[in-house]
């Protein structure tokens, strides 16, 4: 009961502040302003996060934490979340923020033919061809081919068609052409927030403009902002987070936000 009615106010004083191109969640405590440390490498935010568990949850703890967290993301119809380690009796809550549409422009090396010129979901997954497929120059079957996989072969699905069942294959840093999504299966071992990399694609992007030899690739990608309490006794660690996915069940952490309440 204690624990909820902390949980409540902690809820209840969260803001959001708009800066230019994002949203970022501030943490305030009704009874001090906490210090927020904003962690840029993707590394060190991972870093701090293991040490935040390790303090508070178990290895199974520890799995089921993350599992809920990706629960959540996935969410579409519940905001708040909460579990506990019955091993170390420590507890959890999670609350995610809805979605947010992020647009991007991306300029990539791509094989001559191969219209780039859809709207994409931007994804930046690994996969592998069930069986021999035609590169196709546009997301048709009846269009021309520009090359080929062979069965097996790796590759990354650097993008899906919005709306359509047709992926945007790259290798080598260069995009080929488009195959059907039925026959590739994806080759993420761990669909873990923790052990996901973020889309390197969308960080260059930023830097778009000054590349001139590449295809232009416009498209949207989807972010929710997550806000995670662990307690144990009188301890706790509040911390926000901003998720970013590549596709279902498969989110990275963009920029997270980071706050720790010592004993």
């Amino acid at each position: 009961m204690v624990l909820a009615k902390q949980f409540g106010r902690f809820v209840l004083s969260l803001s959001l502040v708009s800066l230019p191109g994002c949203q970022l969640l501030q943490l305030v405590d009704t009874d001090e302003t906490p210090t927020s440390v904003m962690m840029i490498d993707h590394e060190q935010s991972i870093q701090v996060i293991n040490k935040q568990m390790a303090q508070y949850l178990s290895e199974d703890g520890r799995e089921s934490f993350l599992n809920q967290m990706l629960v959540a993301l996935e969410s579409d119809n519940r905001d708040r979340f909460k579990g506990k380690d019955p091993e170390t009796y420590s507890w959890w809550n999670i609350l995610v923020q809805p979605n947010q549409w992020k647009e991007a422009e991306i300029k990539q090396a791509t094989v001559k033919g191969v219209d780039t010129s859809y709207h994409f979901e931007f994804m930046d997954v690994p996969y592998r061809a069930k069986t021999t497929l035609h590169l196709l120059a546009h997301p048709d079957t009846n269009s021309f081919r520009v090359g080929e996989l062979s069965k097996d072969e790796d590759f990354n699905a650097i993008a899906k068609v919005e709306g359509e069942p047709w992926l945007l294959v790259e290798q080598d840093g260069m995009v080929k052409g488009y195959i059907h999504q039925e026959y590739a299966r994806s080759n993420v071992l761990d669909h873990d927030i923790l052990s996901t990399k973020p889309n390197e694609l969308l960080a260059r992007s930023e830097n778009a403009r000054q590349i001139t030899s590449k295809s232009e690739l416009f498209g949207r990608y989807t972010c929710r902002d997550l806000v995670y309490e662990l307690t144990k006794d009188e301890r706790v660690t509040t911390a926000s987070l901003r998720a970013c996915r590549k596709q279902r069940k498969i989110w990275y952490i963009d920029v997270p936000e980071t706050n720790t309440k010592p004993l």
